[in-house]
């Protein structure tokens, strides 16, 4: 039986064990997850590795030697790297992979638009910072004076055989390809599992809220950044928002929560609306009429979906590391932008249920599914690339 390795840097959870299918992989292949977030971010692992799931199929390496006593011991067929960074440290595991004649294969899950900050942005950003950010400030000020002077180091040189691409901008073509390297051209994770609801379903009337747990998110916390919206204040605001929307589109809103979040006194969030596990927030945004969103991957549900997206931002994370790019990514697909805190805003808002339909297709082509696809299923793709001398 040929031996295959997921590598990753962000630990291994439930949602991960199903994402990648790897209950139908195991059927014709051994399957194990390589998790590199000892080496990668230690802070991560200690206060993350309490949640990752129990199973035989993570491995845990401490060391390169680690890794290459672990390659010596198992005839490796092919390794499929979702670790989506450009770490020196992932770059030499990937280089042993190169050098034991392993295939490696470029597995882009998924693909987000880049937002980069012009130089106008630069300087108002900094400037927001500096008078409505004391936190934030004193954060960059701390950071300024741990600053080392460090030397370049020459960069770890590997090749991907396989780019496993699921959008036009996914596609790579710097130094990490060779004159062999194939593109196979798929879908996001999020369109495959999207599959079993592209059937006619009848709309039920109510908005999702796609929760990111904002105020407690994990990815500002490992990092030490302080976070930049505030419990109170932010959902205050958005019970408000809810309450504004219910009242002017006769709907209700219901919460599709954040895989890593605990909503134990749910009311003083949301109130008493209904609230959703992150499992099925496929299945609801399938037979929602809109979606309300901030900045979560999953409006490529909603893409998908083509329904209509209502991103929003506050006053507070106006002033903050991420401001700005509710704008952006608002602009990428035609959809409205409100702030929460302005209640005036709110009332100007108009056609929050129209989607752009030439910006949602350049979305889905770009970024959820490449339009060479031919929409095949990503397993079949999959099991050829492990298959192939």
């Amino acid at each position: 039986m040929q031996h295959i390795l997921f590598l990753g840097r962000n630990g291994f959870f439930e949602r991960d064990f199903q994402r990648f299918q790897i209950n139908e992989l195991s059927k014709k292949f051994k399957v194990n997850y390589l998790d590199l977030s000892n080496l990668y971010n230690k802070k991560f692992y200690q206060k993350e590795k309490k949640n990752f799931l129990k199973t035989k199929k993570l491995i845990k390496v401490n060391s390169i030697k680690n890794f290459k006593n672990f390659l010596k011991k198992n005839e490796i067929n092919c390794v499929f790297d979702v670790s989506n960074s450009n770490s020196q440290t992932i770059n030499i595991f990937r280089r042993i992979i190169n050098e034991n004649n392993i295939k490696l294969v470029n597995f882009q899950t998924s693909l987000y638009p880049t937002f980069k900050r012009s130089f106008f942005l630069k300087i108002m950003y900094f400037l927001k910072i500096l008078f409505f950010n004391k936190n934030l400030f004193l954060y960059y000020i701390k950071k300024l004076f741990q600053l080392k002077i460090s030397i370049k180091k020459k960069q770890v040189s590997f090749f991907y055989d396989y780019i496993f691409c699921i959008g036009k901008e996914g596609i790579i073509s710097d130094n990490k390809i060779n004159k062999k390297t194939k593109q196979i051209f798929a879908n996001s994770l999020d369109y495959e599992t999207s599959k079993n609801y592209f059937k006619k379903i009848k709309k039920d009337n109510f908005i999702l809220y796609l929760d990111q747990y904002l105020p407690y998110h994990n990815a500002y916390v490992h990092r030490g950044i302080p976070p930049f919206v505030t419990p109170e204040k932010f959902y205050r605001s958005l019970k408000i928002f809810f309450k504004f929307l219910e009242k002017k589109l006769k709907t209700r809103i219901i919460i599709s929560a954040h895989p890593r979040s605990n909503y134990k006194n749910s009311e003083n969030c949301f109130g008493k609306r209904e609230i959703i596990n992150f499992k099925r927030t496929n299945e609801f945004v399938s037979r929602s009429l809109a979606v309300i969103n901030y900045s979560s991957t999953a409006l490529s549900f909603a893409v998908i979906h083509k329904k209509p997206i209502i991103f929003y931002t506050s006053d507070e994370i106006n002033n903050s590391h991420d401001a700005f790019l509710v704008n952006f990514l608002a602009k990428q697909l035609g959809s409205s932008v409100c702030n929460i805190d302005n209640t005036l805003s709110l009332k100007r808002e108009k056609n929050l249920l129209k989607i752009n339909k030439y910006k949602y297709k350049d979305y889905l082509n770009k970024y959820i599914c490449h339009f060479k696809s031919n929409k095949n299923s990503n397993i079949k793709k999959i099991i050829k690339i492990i298959n192939e001398n």
